[in-house]
């Protein structure tokens, strides 16, 4: 496993009202702080540093994103790794209010803040849907072959076994391990969904062959 050693993380700070996607009212304190939180200690327990904000989602949707340009601007240079939790559609990073508007400046700060290779995570519904803003946002730092995962269908935060990477739009599961793959991201106990986008493809076949 090559671990984070410079990651950016971002969650929103609030809950927002019990709806379909958040049926208990706890989006926020019960998922995305707590994920953020635990990809933190991953990164600081493997050796590296992690810049951690978490955002005031409340705010007018330019001062949202301004609070993430700000943090984004003012971590360590050099990023390998970004993860974002928080709501989703497939062309919206929703908590973040990064879609189509906000969405190309987004992509000039990671190109300013990461390095090369950088390992960008959206734990969030419907984001890595093809032609979503995972793609997006990987088709804007193909130069600095940057990995985009998400989720390509609604579900938890980070919990959701339905994780495809960009570009390319594949799988991030191995061939005919699904079964395995979906109980071990399910499996509270389990750090696998922390711990994937930096396996190898042998770590990851043996983690989860059959």
């Amino acid at each position: 496993m090559f671990a984070p050693k410079n990651a950016f993380i971002f969650a929103p700070m609030f809950n927002e009202p019990a709806n379909t996607a958040n049926p208990n009212g706890n989006d926020a304190t019960g998922a995305f702080i707590p994920g953020a939180a635990m990809f933190e200690r991953f990164c600081i327990d493997n050796g590296g540093q992690a810049t951690k904000l978490l955002f005031n989602n409340h705010a007018p949707d330019r001062q949202v994103f301004d609070q993430i340009l700000h943090a984004l601007s003012a971590a360590p240079l050099q990023l390998d790794a970004v993860a974002y939790f928080g709501h989703g559609i497939k062309d919206m990073m929703v908590s973040a209010k990064i879609g189509s508007g906000f969405r190309d400046e987004f992509v000039r700060a990671l190109r300013s803040a990461c390095g090369f290779g950088p390992r960008i995570v959206l734990y969030a519904c419907s984001c890595g849907a093809p032609g979503g803003i995972a793609s997006a946002i990987a088709d804007g730092l193909s130069d600095q072959l940057a990995i985009v995962y998400g989720h390509s269908v609604a579900g938890h935060a980070y919990m959701n076994p339905m994780v495809y990477w960009y570009p390319g739009g594949l799988q991030a599961w191995v061939w005919g391990a699904f079964k395995t793959w979906s109980a071990k991201l399910n499996d509270p106990k389990s750090d696998l969904w922390m711990r994937f986008p930096f396996l190898t493809n042998a770590e990851l076949r043996a983690e989860t062959a059959g």
